[in-house]
């Protein structure tokens, strides 16, 4: 088990001494946010999509609202 964990910092520490795998790591936890929100928001209207859908809806209305002056 130590073996694994080592080998798996390893590769972490050098995906992000390379810029490519740095940027990959950084969108990787980016779509594991954004998961994490909609999984939020889905629990908190209990999976009722057509409350999550009013909700959005009425947050763009207000945030244009408040564009318009």
């Amino acid at each position: 088990m130590k073996n694994m964990l080592l080998r798996l910092y390893v590769r972490g520490q050098s995906a992000l001494q390379n810029q490519k795998g740095a940027q990959a790591i950084e969108w990787i936890a980016l779509a594991g946010v954004v998961i994490a929100v909609f999984g939020a928001v889905m629990t908190y209207f209990k999976g009722n999509p057509q409350e999550v859908g009013k909700a959005i809806g009425e947050t763009l209305s207000n945030i244009i609202e408040k564009l318009d002056g």
